[in-house]
């Protein structure tokens, strides 16, 4: 669950309409940097997809005692946790070996992230790592991989973190939240493609609906549809936290991404 916190309130995403979110902006990915229409159907299916391991997770959400709030989808405990990353890219692999080989290698580079001090969480994360290796191992063999096929998976997973962090960068702040009150993107959006600005990418809100980026890959302004629950803290008391959030009903927010370009020029000729 991607989480943010307001003074009556938790903003509450599932993993899943997050993934919907970085598989909109993918489907608007310019078609050129595409070998083929298939290529870019099976990067949007792995972008959709990449996290439905969570959706039985986040249909029930759970407490944290230990900080006294709903758990996120950064502090989930790794057992569980790595149980339904492996059962996601089992079901995203049933549809498509290709976008199940970008789903591993993203998880691969995600896990890889964070640094464990705990032996055992060193221990469960080097298990799954290992399993997920030997998974992309046999992906590569059934899809007869060389060294072109290669650069265009690496190509793909950087698009696919990108879109990722887009999408967090829109569901886990308040609409016109300043970029630099962002804990993960207060320097940018990750994208090594990037040669300038050390392969980083600005993002900022232009206005509560619009986010502006320095950098622009898609084929034009993106209209994106965020789903989510606002679940009351009051009711969390009084119900518990599986009651309020079923309860709640489903909100939706529009917004759209451009370029920041774009909307510099339109300014000076206004």
């Amino acid at each position: 669950m991607v989480i943010y916190e307001t003074d009556q309130a938790y903003i509450m995403t599932t993993q899943h309409d997050h993934a919907h979110i970085s598989g909109e902006l993918a489907s608007q990915w310019e078609e050129s940097a595409f070998k083929n229409r298939r290529h870019k159907q099976d990067f949007v299916y792995a972008a959709r997809e990449h996290d439905r391991g969570w959706i039985q997770l986040d249909a029930a959400p759970f407490w944290n005692d230990h900080v006294s709030a709903p758990y996120t989808f950064i502090d989930f405990p790794l057992n569980p946790r790595f149980v339904f990353y492996r059962l996601g890219i089992d079901e995203v692999e049933q549809g498509n070996t290709y976008a199940a080989l970008l789903c591993s290698l993203m998880y691969k580079e995600l896990v890889g992230r964070t640094e464990h001090q705990n032996a055992q969480d060193k221990q469960i994360t080097h298990a799954y790592q290992e399993a997920e290796a030997q998974r992309r191992q046999r992906l590569k063999q059934e899809l007869a991989c060389g060294v072109t096929f290669d650069h265009q998976v690496r190509t793909d997973v950087r698009r696919m973190l990108f879109c990722d962090e887009l999408s967090l960068f829109l569901c886990s702040r308040e609409p016109g939240t300043p970029t630099a009150d962002y804990e993960w993107f207060a320097e940018g959006l990750s994208f090594p493609a990037v040669r300038h600005e050390s392969g980083r990418v600005w993002a900022e809100w232009l206005s509560d609906q619009t986010v502006g980026l320095s950098f622009f890959p898609f084929r034009g302004k993106v209209g994106i549809t965020h789903t989510f629950k606002k679940v009351d803290k009051e009711k969390i008391r009084t119900f518990g936290l599986l009651e309020a959030y079923r309860s709640s009903e489903w909100t939706h927010r529009t917004f759209t991404v451009e370029h920041i370009m774009e909307v510099e020029e339109h300014k000076e000729n206004a």
